[in-house]
């Protein structure tokens, strides 16, 4: 198969190329979806969580510490191109330099689709998002997977992770789904707010 045929269908059953993704073919429902029923740390925990449960923590910490709708909405975002690609564990995904191409060319339609209003980031801010992602994944292996190791570094917050497992993959989808609409539309009349004022 050549690039130009690799097509994956998506939960709405649109054909996508993640060597080529389209903006069109990007939707907030296949990502919602895909997302919550994919397991973080390969699924090497005490419980399922999904990636959806990672990225709207992430979202949520940066609200706490003060960052913009932007922001947090990017960080919502953040994973969003493994409803395409899956996950791959980060000590691995460090030696993958096609996947991370591809990555960033879907990341590019995914944002450009997704969060319009969230170009003109600071580097502070850009740094924010990926310094978030990675103290959460150092919380969630202390709790959800519980091992020395995920004690080595320190952390600047703390999350209290709902660890009953009662929260279903749809309940986290839908709950994925409310929050984009939202952080959406709170970056979008950041962005109006901040024209008026220039």
């Amino acid at each position: 198969m050549d690039r130009e045929n690799a097509y994956i269908m998506t939960y709405t059953g649109k054909m996508l190329n993640p060597f080529y993704p389209k903006e069109e073919l990007i939707c907030i429902e296949d990502i919602a979806h895909s997302l919550s029923m994919q397991c973080r740390f390969n699924g090497h925990v005490k419980r399922f969580y999904s990636i959806a449960e990672h990225c709207m923590y992430t979202a949520l910490v940066l609200r706490e510490l003060g960052y913009s709708a932007k922001v947090q909405l990017l960080g919502l975002l953040h994973d969003a191109s493994e409803a395409y690609l899956s996950d791959i564990p980060a000590p691995v995904k460090e030696f993958l330099n096609e996947y991370r191409e591809i990555e960033f060319l879907l990341n590019i339609a995914i944002f450009s689709k997704l969060a319009p209003y969230c170009y003109g980031l600071t580097k502070d801010e850009l740094d924010a998002i990926t310094v978030v992602d990675k103290e959460l994944a150092l919380l969630e292996g202390r709790k959800l997977i519980g091992e020395a190791e995920w004690n080595r570094k320190k952390t600047h917050f703390d999350v209290n992770f709902d660890t009953s497992g009662e929260l279903s993959p749809k309940k986290i989808e839908k709950a994925f789904i409310v929050l984009y609409k939202a952080l959406r539309e709170e970056a979008k009349l950041e962005q109006t707010t901040n024209r008026a004022r220039s």
